[in-house]
């Protein structure tokens, strides 16, 4: 049995991670520091302390960026789900990403040589490639945010520790995940919800932008599946394989909820990428990754839940 560290646990990927590896019954250090700066500290606290309840996971609350991280105890893989995500906040509080996304990775990574991991698997993004990604893991990499400049900081950090010390470090590539646990900034969080109390819509831009979106139980099982086979100095995708635009997703939407739903269109934001198109075909090769669910499936997960959120959850502070 593995004893698997995973960064982040409280966020939405992290919980969902967390409990599928302790159903397949490894040993989870789950740590978190309930960083407040995207949305509520508190939903995460709530997230966190329903995983106490699982067989097999240790909590620990930690702040990568300072607190000592000896205290974890030794880890065989370590699964750095932790990050400042968001794209425009990146724009205006760029020190608050460089800390969370390279600094704080830089200590976890001086951690884990000190354990002398098997593993270590770092959480990056489709926001390196930049405004329009839809290449394979060894095309170009022009991020279009300060967040995407951070998360691509953060793999060549880990591949210097890999060139330099034989370190066992891999990054995955996700893309826009989602489902129950979504993150309530995120836009089809955001959706569902105006949807579910009748309130207007804002999409950003014209709503051609489009998506390969990932389901997160998808998204997870993919991570598990590199625990088990990424090569150390790679680099995967992690995505789903159906291509919508923001306005097919609206159509969806109606047609789960039965909502006549009043959209309102203003410019697009800055750091924005115009599309995003995951490549995975050497997850599928090397990993055995094969996603199987559909938008629409996944979407209806997400609604259920949304359903059942009290009414403001989405506006706490």
């Amino acid at each position: 049995m593995a004893r698997i560290l995973v960064t982040g646990a409280a966020g939405f990927i992290g919980s969902r991670l967390t409990e599928l590896l302790s159903a397949r019954g490894d040993s989870v250090v789950a740590v978190d520091c309930f960083l407040p700066d995207l949305y509520s500290a508190e939903m995460k606290k709530t997230r966190f302390e329903q995983l106490r309840e699982l067989p097999n996971v240790t909590l620990h609350e930690l702040d990568l960026r300072h607190d000592d991280l000896a205290v974890m105890g030794p880890v065989d893989v370590v699964i750095n789900e932790a990050a400042m995500a968001g794209l425009t906040k990146s724009w205006d509080n760029l020190a608050l990403y460089i800390e969370n996304n390279v600094m704080a990775l830089d200590r976890v990574l001086q951690f884990a040589r000190s354990v002398n991991v098997s593993q270590l698997i770092q959480i990056s993004t489709s926001s390196v490639y930049g405004r329009m990604a839809e290449v394979a893991e060894d095309g170009p990499t022009e991020p279009f945010s300060p967040y995407g400049v951070s998360k691509l900081a953060a793999e060549k950090l880990g591949l210097a520790y890999f060139n330099n010390f034989d370190f066992p470090f891999t990054a995955l590539r996700y893309f826009s995940v989602y489902g129950p646990g979504h993150r309530p900034d995120m836009a089809y969080h955001r959706f569902l919800v105006a949807a579910r109390d009748g309130q207007p819509i804002t999409v950003y831009g014209d709503g051609e932008q489009r998506r390969t979106n990932t389901y997160v139980d998808d998204c997870a099982q993919g991570t598990i599946a590199a625990i088990d086979k990424a090569k150390p100095g790679e680099v995967y995708n992690i995505s789903g394989t159906e291509s919508y635009s923001i306005n097919e997703v609206l159509d969806i939407i109606r047609e789960i909820t039965d909502v006549d739903l009043n959209v309102r269109y203003e410019a697009a934001r800055a750091g924005d990428q115009k599309e995003t198109r995951g490549v995975i075909d050497k997850a599928v090769s090397e990993l055995g990754y094969h996603p199987t669910w559909t938008l629409r499936d996944g979407l209806t997960q997400e609604w259920e839940w949304i359903k059942a959120l009290p009414a403001d959850y989405s506006i706490r502070p």
